[in-house]
């Protein structure tokens, strides 16, 4: 169970750090108060992972300003096989390693930890990663690329510089498997469609001030995202 004091932590953010689904659904996270850690909403993780919902179970995924781990750990719970967490903060990384210890060893045995930089996390090679290469034919030294990314920068970064920020985002999705997602969170009305570009596919969403955007490489986004767009073009025509 968790401690009276993780609900505390909770409730003072103002924000859901309760898992949604799988596993682990129900199971509450510590947070760390005053430094800025802003998880993705219970309500809208839960959405989105619905919607990626068969690209998680045995996914590799990145969660990139990982804070103290919800949307890694909501990937864990929903089974994906590896999820690496980047996360420069030193007293977060330390709540996510309690988070993951709280949960037992099958959540630790299936994270990697990093501090580091979020918008270049290291080259994950199997050695680093901690996973082999879904590739038998890959050099041994090769990155194992992510099945999704979730990028997560504090509002007011990407706000100063939404063009360069998109930029990062845009080379995090070149490292990525083969039809890899990168699931991009910022402010509302910070970023359009028309920024993105026609050579990505893009899903572009909001939930009140919240905005993400669904990204893939050109043709790789899944069948039934593509049936919706075809729907809502049918709408509008």
């Amino acid at each position: 169970m968790p401690l009276p004091s993780c609900r505390r932590a909770a409730s003072i953010r103002g924000v859901s750090l309760k898992i949604i689904g799988g596993e682990y659904g129900g199971r509450v996270l510590k947070a760390v108060r005053g430094l800025g850690t802003r998880p993705l909403l219970g309500q809208v993780r839960g959405a989105l992972f619905n919607i990626l919902q068969d690209r998680v179970d045995g996914a590799y995924v990145w969660d990139l300003f990982a804070g103290t781990g919800a949307s890694g750990i909501e990937a864990l719970s929903r089974g994906a096989s590896r999820v690496l967490f980047v996360e420069k903060n030193g007293k977060a990384l330390e709540t996510l390693r309690d988070n993951l210890r709280t949960l037992g060893e099958h959540a630790e045995d299936r994270a990697c930890l990093v501090r580091g930089d979020a918008w270049e996390p290291p080259a994950m090679t199997p050695a680093v990663f901690g996973a082999p290469a879904r590739d038998d034919a890959a050099a041994p030294d090769a990155e194992v690329g992510p099945d999704l990314v979730v990028l997560d920068p504090p509002y007011a970064l990407v706000s100063e510089d939404p063009v360069k920020c998109l930029a990062k985002a845009r080379r995090l999705l070149e490292r990525t498997a083969p039809h890899g997602c990168v699931l991009f969170h910022f402010a509302a009305g910070v970023l359009d469609d028309d920024d993105f570009g026609d050579e990505l596919d893009v899903d572009l969403r909001e939930w009140g001030t919240t905005a993400i955007a669904l990204m893939w490489r050109g043709g790789e986004a899944p069948e039934r995202v593509r049936r919706r767009w075809a729907r809502e073009q049918e709408r509008d025509d």
